[in-house]
């Protein structure tokens, strides 16, 4: 009997493409390579998707607006 890897780690941060969002999102992106990092932003006035120009290729990164 095969379990599913425990080891798939994800993590999920709202309003990531804002001031804050973004400077958690860089520090897990690149801290926790082995983590998927998922951002969900609806980039409003307050989000801007050029604060994560330096993760954006990242393999463990995905946005979703």
């Amino acid at each position: 009997m095969e379990f599913t890897s425990l080891k798939e780690k994800k993590i999920l941060v709202t309003g990531g493409a804002g001031f804050i969002g973004s400077h958690v999102i860089r520090r897990f992106v690149n801290k926790y390579p082995e983590y998927e990092i998922y951002n969900i932003d609806t980039l409003t006035y307050a989000g801007n998707l050029e604060n994560l120009k330096d993760v954006e290729k990242k393999e463990n990164y995905h946005f979703k607006r």
